[in-house]
């Protein structure tokens, strides 16, 4: 995980909660422990949200506003109200510091398709397990419909060509991801992921998308209800050897 994947992740972060015992979150704050400039950002960050929570927590409606929404069918006359300004000035603070700390502590929600193929990079390029290790795509994709993962993908012919020794079922933001392995024939491996397009706001379109993250070649691309996510080393040709043809 890279310091901007981290910071991404402690953007969710909120101190007091179950949030620390979440492993993306345990994986980015080990990462800020590792990255001093990180490591500054997240402690400001805590200490900001733990004196946004506390400020918040003291924050009281005035005894008579909370009787008049207890009442039903009171009304309530407006001079009461012109009579106590005091009362009005608290009400309106309260009101904007309620304003003000919805924008700051709205969560930044990675929910798009450039967070899902960021966190595969990262997986790919730190370690990756597999759950079945097998030449018979038969019996990997058994395995991952076993797991609730998308098993059903359709191969390029030139991935189709390329020799499967395995994968994995794994997760992003709850949604079910597959993992297969290929081996490009020179010690060279390429990863394809794929999970259905409605996990994301912004899946690819039908024409793969070409890219690069660290040392890595990217395409992306839907077919029918699935997003798929290729990577692999840089490659001569890599668009005309491995990705699928455009659809007609």
């Amino acid at each position: 995980m890279t310091p901007e994947q981290a910071k991404e992740v402690l953007l969710l972060f909120r101190p007091g909660t179950a949030d620390a015992e979440d492993p993306q979150v345990e994986e980015a704050m080990e990462v800020a422990r590792r990255d001093p400039e990180l490591g500054r950002w997240f402690e400001q960050h805590r200490a900001f949200q733990t004196a946004m929570r506390l400020k918040l927590r003291q924050i009281q409606a005035p005894e008579h506003l909370k009787l008049a929404l207890l009442a039903e069918h009171k009304i309530i006359q407006p001079q009461i109200w012109c009579q106590r300004p005091v009362l009005w000035a608290a009400a309106a603070i309260a009101v904007i510091l309620i304003g003000i700390s919805s924008l700051w502590l709205r969560p930044v929600v990675p929910d798009r398709f450039a967070n899902f193929r960021d966190r595969m990079v990262s997986l790919a390029l730190r370690e990756y397990r597999m759950d079945v290790i097998t030449k018979d795509m038969r019996v990997l994709r058994q395995s991952l419909a076993a797991k609730g993962a998308p098993a059903n993908y359709e191969l390029s012919r030139g991935l189709a060509k390329l020799q499967l020794t395995g994968g994995a079922a794994l997760t992003w933001r709850s949604h079910p991801v597959s993992m297969v392995c290929l081996d490009r024939g020179d010690k060279q491996m390429l990863f394809l992921f794929v999970m259905k397009q409605a996990a994301v706001k912004d899946p690819p379109s039908n024409l793969p998308e070409i890219g690069k993250a660290n040392d890595l070649l990217t395409a992306s691309w839907t077919r029918g209800d699935d997003a798929y996510l290729l990577l692999g080393p840089q490659e001569a040709d890599f668009v005309g050897k491995y990705l699928p043809a455009q659809p007609q």
